[in-house]
Parts: structure tokens; C-alpha cells; sequence
């Protein structure tokens, strides 16, 4: 009996270890990164916040510091929500100090859910002007993220050693922004979901690439 005890408690030590190599395995890792300690920290976070399949649950504090809200815009909308998206948060997203009036949006190519998102001034009317037959005066704004079928090099960190510019996101985006020390990122990722890109938002369509992660296999 004593015996079996042991074997017991050997095989649930040995179980746990596998399930603690495996958590770190499925998380991700660092391949390059503009400030070490910025790239450290949210890497420990992105591996707090994965689920057992390994893919982010973005419910980690930096996520839910911001809140997103529903947008609810005049006329027919699509019946399904899944590709038909609309949400606004109020927060500094260029970090300039000033809030700003954020709409994220999630439509579908092909079957697959992209992400977009629009910035406005904290004031603007945008979502009042707008309705779901004419959408052009939230997509009309030069200040958004919106690569829908298109593409994101990784361009912006030396990559002599890594190889990472020669492996674009493409096709469609996750796009999540998170706070971290009073200041806004944006998560940036594609269906693929082997590579993820932690930038700052610098207006236009111009982004300033912090952190590389890569999704590291099991």
C-alpha cells in the first residue's frame, strides 16, 4: 500500500512538471526587441493570459485597463455579429496626453473576423454622422489601422539575426491595444498567429515596432 502511495505522488510530480515545461512552451518568446524591459514585461504577461491552446484570452490587466463599449449606429446593420463588429473606447492611443475616441472594428474576409481601428478626436461626431449604409465618414479618417488583405512588414528592428522582415503579418489582423505604465500599444497579429508585433501608434498608418514575439511550439 505504502508502494502504491509512492508511485502516486511520483507520477502526479512528474505530471505537474510535464503541464509546467508545457505551459512554457506554449506560450511565447522573444526575438527582438527595441527596450528589453518594455519586451519583458509584456512577454510575462502574454504568457499569463494564454489559454490552454496557447492562444492570448487578452483578459490580462494591460488588456482590460482599457474598456471597450459597444457602438450602436442608425440604420440596418448585418445580422450576424461575428463579422460585423463595432466597439469604442476613450484613451490616449498616440500618447500625446490628449484621449482620444477609438472604434475598433471587426469585419470578415473570407469567413475570417479582421480587425481594424479608426481614431478621433475625445469631441468628434463620427459615430453620429455614420450609420450601416454609409460608413464613410468612420473610414474616411487618415488615422487608423486598416491592412484588411494586405500586409505589416516587420521591418522597423534590425533583423540581420532573426529573419523576422521576411515574415509579414498578411491577410487578416488581430489588432488589441493595452496599456502599460500610463502609456498605449497596439498588439498586432494575423491569422496565422505566429508572430506578434507590440508597436506604438504614431498617427497615419505609421507604427513604431517594439517587441517581436514569436509563438513558440510545443
Amino acid at each position: 500500500m505504502k508502494f502504491m502511495k509512492q508511485l502516486v505522488f511520483v507520477f502526479l510530480v512528474f505530471m505537474v512538471s510535464v503541464g509546467l515545461a508545457w505551459a512554457g512552451e506554449r506560450g511565447y518568446q522573444l526575438v527582438a526587441g527595441r527596450d528589453n524591459k518594455l519586451c519583458a514585461r509584456v512577454l510575462e504577461a502574454f504568457r499569463e493570459d494564454v489559454d490552454d491552446r496557447g492562444r492570448l484570452r487578452f483578459q490580462h490587466e494591460i488588456f482590460r485597463q482599457i474598456i471597450w463599449k459597444p457602438v450602436e449606429l442608425r440604420g440596418q446593420g448585418p445580422k450576424t455579429s461575428h463579422c460585423s463588429s463595432l466597439n469604442r473606447a476613450m484613451f490616449d492611443l498616440d500618447n500625446d496626453g490628449q484621449p482620444d475616441l477609438v472604434v475598433k472594428t471587426t469585419f470578415c474576409m473570407k469567413g475570417s473576423p479582421s480587425d481594424s481601428f479608426y481614431m478621433f478626436p475625445a469631441d468628434s461626431a463620427v459615430l453620429e454622422q455614420a450609420n450601416w449604409q454609409d460608413l464613410s465618414p468612420l473610414l474616411a479618417t487618415p488615422e487608423k489601422f486598416e491592412r484588411t488583405g494586405g500586409a505589416y512588414p516587420l521591418t522597423q528592428l534590425p533583423a540581420e539575426e532573426t529573419g523576422v522582415s521576411r515574415t509579414p503579418l498578411t491577410g487578416v489582423f488581430t489588432v488589441q491595444p493595452f496599456m502599460l505604465d500610463g502609456s498605449a500599444y497596439v498588439s498586432l497579429t494575423d491569422g496565422r498567429a505566429e508572430w506578434t508585433v507590440i508597436a506604438k501608434y504614431l498617427r497615419g498608418e505609421r507604427f513604431e515596432d517594439q517587441c517581436y514575439l514569436q509563438k513558440a511550439s510545443r
